[in-house]
């Protein structure tokens, strides 16, 4: 990652990631500017199949906190799923 300095937390570790990918990448709109920091890794089990496992960084009681859930299924279904759960999380939705 960017810079190897000691980690707090679960956001720590987000947010270090999102730096980094954002430090490498330089996209026009960084990772973590619409309100939290997310992460999802995902695969293809087989043909029109994906696994999602996806991360969003968030604010519970004024705690910083990482929420996890995994998305298996057909690839468009499973892909809008994770992401309006990602939004509902975030307070978008």
């Amino acid at each position: 990652m960017a810079q190897q300095a000691p980690q707090k937390d679960a956001m720590d570790v987000l947010q270090a990631w999102v730096d980094d990918y954002n430090a490498r990448a330089q996209p026009a709109i960084p990772l973590g500017s619409a309100g939290g920091a997310q992460l999802r890794l995902r695969y293809s089990p087989a043909a029109g199949e994906v696994s999602i496992f996806h991360m969003v960084a968030v604010s519970r009681n004024g705690r910083p906190a990482i929420l996890v859930r995994r998305f298996d299924g057909p690839t468009p279904d499973t892909a809008v799923q994770a992401g309006l759960w990602a939004s509902t999380e975030l307070g978008r939705r």
